[in-house]
């Protein structure tokens, strides 16, 4: 059986929560804030109940109709579902898929950028990162105050903020150090022998 997709994940978790149409399952999603980890639309949703049911994961347990609405069929994860969500989840958290974010190579490659070049680059990350955790912070709040959701189904916003505000106090840190750095990059080194940056000629900031 193929592994399951990020969005089979998260559906079928809340099918083995308590059984639910998909629409259902799309709303909850959305009241949680998790439809901002991955792309996640009413669609893709129904197609991975159909999936999950295709697959033997999840069944069809009732439909109902409210209104002169069209019937809606609900559904829960089988035993099978449950037996299959249990280690993707287990990888998931233990992070056993390495993935390999650009950010890194970035970091890696900046001394080819001109210093103040890479100086901003950084400053600009830094104060996107600020708004996204000015951001989180108060989804955080309004989930865990308005919402009143407990603490083990924030974990991923709580997890975020804690990691943006760890970038960011990173960021601020390294910027000040490099900008106290009195050795050349490799950039200004090639500027002094060429006079030009990837063939651009460079003018001090």
């Amino acid at each position: 059986m193929p592994q399951l997709s990020v969005v089979a994940v998260m559906t079928l978790a809340l099918l083995h929560e308590e059984p639910m149409h998909p629409y259902e399952v799309f709303r909850t999603l959305e009241q949680r804030a998790e439809t901002r980890l991955t792309r996640v639309t009413v669609g893709a949703v129904y197609h991975a109940v159909e999936r999950l049911v295709a697959d033997g994961l999840a069944e069809a347990v009732g439909t109902e109709r409210q209104g002169r609405r069209p019937e809606r069929t609900t559904y829960r994860a089988t035993d099978a579902g449950t037996a299959a969500l249990i280690p993707r989840l287990t990888g998931l958290l233990a992070d056993d898929e390495r993935t390999y974010p650009p950010f890194a190579v970035g970091l890696a490659e900046a001394p080819h950028l001109p210093r103040d070049q890479a100086l901003a680059a950084l400053a600009a990350r830094r104060e996107r990162l600020a708004a996204a955790h000015a951001s989180t912070t108060s989804t955080l709040s309004h989930l865990r105050t308005e919402r009143e959701l407990p603490l083990r189904f924030v974990l991923d916003v709580d997890h975020e903020r804690a990691m943006l505000a760890a970038e960011i106090a990173w960021l601020d840190d390294v910027v000040a150090r490099l900008e106290a750095d009195p050795e050349p990059w490799e950039s200004d080194l090639y500027l002094a022998r060429t006079g030009s940056v990837g063939g651009v000629p460079h003018a001090a900031p």
